[in-house]
């Protein structure tokens, strides 16, 4: 038995059920997703609208769920996941794309970003007060495999595969594989955060909260400093509905 370890890089909004997790890609400007192993890669491509029925599902004989299945583990001592699952009041249907992936076994959060979150929607509505928390902008999920097998991408629940990828682990003696998701801008740098900012408040707005992030920094008086990343992703806050 080995493990695979899939991450997802990038703004996305996650959705936990009893049997999967449905993970939404809002409509963020100049970004393109893509799934990647260390063989292959394939495009994931959005819609204009109604883009939760762009639903792509990873799936394949490669995943050996647990049975019955239980609820994942969240490996987050930090509280750094931001859950939005008492004030969520979703619209799914404004998604670019829809990515559903088998309930895992483990999730952790990934690169923590210091930012705030204001609740705009609370009575008095939420305002800066330059208290800066880690915030996750990236997970990963690690399932049970058996890695002799193959890992399947299907499109629009016709069953079909889409694309198909195998791994080298076990004819090198590994047990331990790995694949990524990644939505990120084209752009090589941004000032200011204001590529998080925008992908959060899309993020917020399919999650259903008025919620928005400030980067307001007490130890720097002179506002936020230009932010230049590594074209990866923009480094916005994920959201979870549990």
């Amino acid at each position: 038995m080995g493990t695979l370890q899939l991450s997802f890089h990038g703004p996305f909004l996650y959705r936990f059920t009893k049997s999967g997790v449905e993970i939404y890609a809002p409509k963020c400007s100049g970004h393109t997703a893509g799934l990647f192993t260390a063989k292959n890669e394939i495009p994931l491509t959005g819609r204009h609208r109604l883009g939760h029925s762009r639903c792509y599902r990873i799936t394949g004989p490669v995943f050996t769920p647990p049975n019955p299945l239980p609820a994942p583990r969240f490996h987050d001592p930090d509280n750094t996941i931001l859950d939005a699952s008492r004030s969520a009041k979703p619209a799914f249907h404004k998604s670019h794309f829809c990515l559903i992936v088998p309930l895992p076994q483990l999730v952790i959060p990934m690169i923590p970003n210091d930012v705030e979150i204001i609740d705009n929607g609370s009575n008095p509505p939420g305002a800066p007060t330059g208290k800066l928390q880690r915030r996750a902008t990236a997970l990963r999920f690690y399932y049970n495999a058996d890695l002799s097998k193959n890992l399947m991408l299907t499109l629009d629940n016709s069953g079909a595969s889409a694309w198909m990828a195998d791994f080298d682990a076990p004819s090198l003696g590994h047990d331990f594989a790995d694949v990524e998701v990644r939505y990120a801008s084209r752009n090589a740098e941004t000032e200011e955060h204001k590529d998080a900012l925008e992908c959060f408040d899309q993020i917020a707005g399919l999650a259903g909260v008025d919620w928005w992030l400030c980067y307001d920094d007490p130890t720097k008086p002179h506002g936020t400093e230009a932010f230049v990343k590594a074209g990866n992703d923009c480094r916005a806050a994920i959201l979870t509905i549990r």
